[in-house]
C-alpha cells in the first residue's frame, strides 16, 4: 500500500518523535515509521479497534511482563470515580460496566469486554478516575501501573495511535 504525502508526513512526525525520545532516555529499540504508519492504517481501515488484539506479539509479552494478573469477582470495583488514577487494565476475560455518578446514584454509560483497554484517559500524573468500573461477573485482567503504563507506550510508539483509536472508536458505542 502506498501511504502517499500524508504517510510521508507521518514518518517524519514518528521519527522525530522517536529520536526526541532517544535522546531523553537512552538507547530506545530501533523503529521502523514506515510499518508503524501501514499498521495504523490497517488498524484504521479494520475498523473497531480491539486493544489487546491489535498489540503485535512482541508488545503483548512486554505488556504482559509489566503488568500483573488479577481476578475480580462480580461486583468488584476497579476503579472509582473521583480517587487517584494510578494504572490501566486490559480485561482478559469477563465484562465490566463503566458508570458515572449523577445526584448521589450511578449511570451506567458503558460496557467493556476482552481486549478493552480501561483507564487510560488517567495515566496522566495528578489525574483522577473520570468514572467507576465495575466487573460484572468473573473478571480475569492484567493491571498495570500508571509509571510502567508510561514506560510502556515510550517504548512502543505505535501503541498511543491504537490507544486513540480505541477511544474514537469508543464513542460510537455504549
Amino acid at each position: 500500500m502506498t501511504m502517499g504525502a500524508q504517510g510521508d508526513e507521518h514518518r517524519e512526525i514518528l521519527d522525530r518523535l522517536h529520536e526526541r525520545g532517544r535522546q531523553r532516555a537512552g538507547a530506545l529499540p530501533e523503529f521502523d515509521a514506515g510499518k508503524t504508519i501501514s499498521r495504523a492504517y490497517a488498524v484504521r481501515d479494520a475498523g473497531a479497534v480491539n486493544f489487546w488484539n491489535v498489540l503485535s506479539p512482541t508488545e503483548r509479552s512486554a505488556f504482559e511482563r509489566a503488568a500483573r494478573p488479577r481476578t475480580f469477582r462480580p461486583g468488584s470495583v476497579l476503579m472509582r470515580e473521583g480517587e487517584p488514577a494510578e494504572g490501566v487494565v486490559v480485561i482478559l476475560d469477563g465484562r465490566v460496566r463503566v458508570c458515572l455518578s449523577e445526584d448521589g446514584r450511578e449511570r451506567a454509560i458503558a460496557e467493556r469486554g476482552p481486549g478493552d483497554l480501561v483507564g487510560e484517559r488517567g495515566t496522566a500524573p495528578g489525574n483522577v478516575r473520570s468514572a467507576t468500573v465495575v466487573a460484572l461477573g468473573m473478571v480475569q485482567a492484567l493491571v498495570m501501573e500508571t509509571a510502567d503504563y508510561v514506560a510502556f507506550v515510550s517504548e512502543y510508539p505505535g501503541v498511543p495511535d491504537l490507544v486513540m483509536k480505541q477511544t474514537y472508536d469508543r464513542r460510537g458505542r455504549p
